[in-house]
């Protein structure tokens, strides 16, 4: 029996590269499928970015009203959470960034 190594290492251009991301049966089955056709697999930055987005919108609306956080409790829990900085996900949000409120001068000589 062929291993998968071996009908990796057999595999002509692009195809062995797919086959080691997804597979040996996947990629043959593909190659089955597409067989003779030139193939452009497009980025898709753009539909993962819309999808975290949405995800953090949804997340911030359940942290500040079923958790209670105050939105900017909120957002640095989210930045954290996805790895981006609070000014960006305020800006997926909409909103301008809620500065934090200043002590009064004379809490400050306590």
């Amino acid at each position: 029996m062929i291993s998968d190594d071996d009908i990796i290492a057999r595999l002509p251009g692009d195809l062995k590269r797919i086959a080691e991301i997804i597979g040996v049966k996947p990629t043959l089955k593909l190659a089955r499928e597409l067989r003779s056709i030139w193939v452009y697999i497009h980025s898709v930055d753009d539909l993962e970015r819309e999808i975290r987005d949405k995800q953090i919108r949804e997340e911030f609306d359940l942290l500040t009203t079923t958790k209670g956080l105050t939105a900017r409790a909120a957002v640095d829990r989210l930045a954290i959470k996805h790895a981006l900085s609070t000014r960006w996900v305020w800006t997926i949000l909409g909103r301008e960034p809620e500065e934090p409120t200043p002590l009064p001068l004379l809490d400050l000589l306590k």
